[in-house]
């Protein structure tokens, strides 16, 4: 882990971390099963095989660490595990442009969220921001084309509760302590995977599920490439790596989904839906970059 990533790769593995999960709902589109049965491949096989990646770099989990934390790993398993379940619907529901910008509705309602949750000023700037994220959200839906009756309600719900669960997740990974990067992932990996594969077990009937080769050479590989292998590069760059660079890196991740869903999938938001994506995108972006701006002259 230590040989791989270094203060002179950090910024290149960072951008193949990013481009690894921008490619993910491409990948998922092409793989006929269940959703929540991807989601267990990707958490079961992601898991084991970043346990592997550890014990082969030198490295051991702790313990102590991962029981301090143990109730605090549970809930954001659980809330990785939902957040992957609900995307993952929407990726097989509606657009995968779509499914993609509505899952990066978690910065708003993180903003939204923070006086009540981490105790922090709501300014004006950030509470603007997350308006306009909002409104965002409504041209993305097409409800302003549609009607609200004509639109894939459910997968337009399956979207917003990805954010939902997304932001469960972030809030519960800021509340960990002293627990390592590899140590968190390994165990909300295990946790998805465990949790969804319980709902599977009420939800799926398996006499009649077929599993076609292909499906199963993707959720392979989307659980080595796109999750155990994308976190380590991307948690091992973090550490060499100021804020505001894995900010403006973490971008690449929606950009390249939205423009690979173009090209490959030949999806259009039309004009609302692009301008609603730009919204969502860009409050977040401006909202960064304003927070950065006041810590600076803080500092100054």
């Amino acid at each position: 882990m230590k040989d791989l990533i270094n203060s002179g790769n950090a910024k290149v593995m960072m951008i193949i971390a990013m481009s690894l999960f921008g490619t993910l709902g491409v990948f998922t589109y092409f793989i006929d099963l269940p959703a929540s049965l991807i989601v267990v491949g990707r958490g079961l096989i992601g898991a084991s095989f970043l346990l592997l990646m550890i014990y082969m770099g030198g490295s051991r989990l702790s313990k102590d660490d991962i029981y301090g934390n143990m109730f605090t790993l549970i809930c954001s398993g659980v809330c990785l595990g939902l957040n992957w379940l609900f995307l993952f619907e929407a990726y097989k529901s509606i657009e995968i442009s779509v499914a993609t910008v509505l899952n990066y509705m978690t910065p708003a309602l993180v903003i939204l969220i923070s006086p009540i949750v981490f105790k922090t000023k709501l300014t004006l700037t950030k509470l603007g921001c997350a308006l306009l994220a909002l409104l965002g959200l409504v041209l993305v839906t097409g409800i302003i084309e549609d009607g609200i009756e004509n639109i894939n309600s459910y997968g337009i719900i399956c979207g917003v509760m990805a954010a939902v669960f997304y932001t469960g997740l972030v809030v519960f990974n800021k509340k960990l302590k002293s627990i390592g990067s590899y140590d968190r992932t390994f165990v909300q990996l295990l946790i998805a995977g465990i949790v969804i594969a319980v709902y599977c077990l009420f939800t799926i009937d398996f006499g009649t599920l077929k599993i076609d080769a292909m499906s199963i050479v993707l959720v392979v590989i989307i659980a080595l490439f796109q999750t155990a292998i994308a976190f380590t590069l991307y948690f091992g760059s973090l550490a060499f790596l100021d804020a505001t660079d894995a900010v403006m890196y973490g971008y690449i991740e929606p950009v390249l989904s939205l423009f690979l869903s173009v090209v490959i999938l030949h999806e259009d938001l039309g004009w609302i839906g692009w301008t609603g994506a730009a919204l969502i995108l860009g409050s977040t972006f401006l909202s960064e970059i304003v927070s950065r701006k006041k810590m600076h002259s803080t500092a100054e």
